[in-house]
Formats: structure tokens, sequence, C-alpha cells
């Protein structure tokens, strides 16, 4: 009778340390809003080399879509769009800096794959894109079937879902791999390869910036695509904010705001706020 009476203590004194542990647990737990707030700055992960996204300006200043887009975002939390921080990162260096925490979120010109949405959470898209092939006027590559040569050369980033267009479109063409979407331009500038897939805006971007040197090819790599915000997941509340703020972006109360800078880097007009205003 003693000993089961102890048993019976002994679990409850283990229990309540258990409940104990666990609340003061989710107490350290802060959302990582919370966490930005408390700072007084947002630290956003960019690529710097991808114009019209991202890229360093004649002033060495950083601009791009992405930029403002990031600023907007401090001027909703801080009431000043300068209270940001750009972490300039390689393709690959996105996902680290979000997982290890480095940074807060990230904005630049990145597609929302299920593969990648293993490793970081994204909102819904705040730019749509697609994927197209910037020429060389030199090549004579007129359209994406004339690519499909093994006398030509693209230039493609290190990523697999590069790899994978390139061996469904253009398979005997030769590959180069770049670590930066600036070598791979450089690249068909200097001639070391006929032609580079980067996202349409950026191949836009460089073809009306070098029209006596380079084209874009008519058509897509593919279906367009989603580019989002992304961050580190299991933070419902940071996701939560993040997703309701490029929602008013797209389609609500900012898209004034959104709509300014979308004319601003691409010299367009966005998608419509909503259905009824298109008309």
């Amino acid at each position: 009778m003693l000993k089961s009476r102890a048993r019976h203590v002994w679990t409850a004194v283990l229990f309540a340390a258990l409940v104990v542990t666990g609340t003061e647990a989710r107490a350290e737990e802060k959302s990582r809003l919370d966490v930005v707030l408390e700072r007084g700055k947002l630290i956003v992960v960019t690529l710097t080399t991808v114009p019209p996204f991202a890229f360093n300006d004649e002033k060495g200043q950083l601009v791009g879509f992405d930029i403002d887009i990031s600023r907007l975002l401090a001027q909703a939390l801080f009431k000043d769009p300068a209270k940001v921080e750009f972490v300039s990162v390689t393709a690959e260096g996105r996902w680290p800096a979000i997982e290890s925490g480095r940074a807060d979120m990230g904005v630049g010109g990145t597609t929302t794959y299920p593969d990648r949405a293993i490793r970081v959470a994204f909102t819904r898209p705040f730019i749509d894109s697609g994927i197209s092939v910037l020429v060389s006027k030199k090549s004579g590559i007129k359209t994406l079937a004339d690519l499909n040569q093994d006398k030509f050369t693209v230039a493609s980033l290190n990523n697999p879902q590069m790899a994978d267009r390139a061996k469904r479109f253009f398979p005997k063409a030769k590959a180069l791999t770049f670590d930066t979407p600036a070598a791979q331009f450089l690249a068909v500038r200097s001639g070391r390869a006929n032609a580079l897939q980067i996202d349409t805006p950026s191949a836009e971007y460089w073809a009306a910036h070098n029209k006596d040197e380079m084209e874009v090819l008519p058509g897509l790599l593919g279906a367009s695509q989603n580019n989002g915000v992304f961050m580190k997941p299991g933070d419902f509340k940071w996701w939560l904010w993040l997703d309701t703020a490029v929602a008013e972006m797209r389609t609500g109360s900012w898209y004034p705001q959104y709509a300014e800078i979308y004319q601003k880097w691409f010299g367009k007009n966005p998608p419509p706020q909503k259905f009824y205003l298109a008309q």
C-alpha cells in the first residue's frame, strides 16, 4: 500500500515537473516577429546580382524591386523604410542564412518550389515570373528549338531546377554553371556562352539595356512561376504577418504602393488588384 502511494506521489511530481518545464519552454519561445519589433530593424537575405530584382547601381547603392518591397515591409513595421539591413548571399547561400537565423526573411528572385518548401516556408507570391532565355544576337539563335545544338553553350545557375530545364529543353547544347546571374550575363557578353536561362524580368532587363547585343527568345521554359518571401518554418505568427502583408500588396490596401514599385522596375502595371478593376 505504501509502495503504491509512493508511486502515485512520484508520478504526480514527475507530471508537474514536465508541465512546468513545458510551460517555461513555451515562454522562452518567441516569434521572429517579436524579435524583429524589439530589435527595431528587419534583416533580409537577398541576392545582389539579379537586376531588376536586386543589384548595385552605378553609385554602388543596393537597389531593385526586391529591395523596395523589403523597404515597404520595414515601413509597415517601423514607419521607416530605412530600418532594414540586407545580407547579400549567393543562390545556394539563401537557405543556410535563413535556417541559421542569420536573417529574418528572404526576398531575392526566389521561385517557390515544393522541394524548397521542405527547407523554408514561403508566403503566397509577391510577384509572378517565368524562365526565359537571353541570347547573343551574334549567335543567330531565334527560337528555343534553335538552341538545342551541340555548337551552342548555355549559362545556367548552380541549382537543380536549371539543370533539369537544360536537359529537357536543350539537351544537345553544352552547359556552363555559375553561382550568380551576373556571372551568367558576363559569360554571354564575353562569348563564353551563347545564351543563358534566367527569370523573365531579368532577361528582359538585360535585353533592354543591351539592345544591340542581346535579345530574349519568344516563349518560356515551362510554366510561369511564383516568387515568394521565405523564412524559417515553424513560426506561424511571423509567417502570418508576412503572408498578410504580401496579400495586401497584391490585392489589398497596399496595392497602390506595390503598383508604384512594380511600374518603377518593370515599366508596366502589375496584374490588376481585383478582377472587377480590370474592366
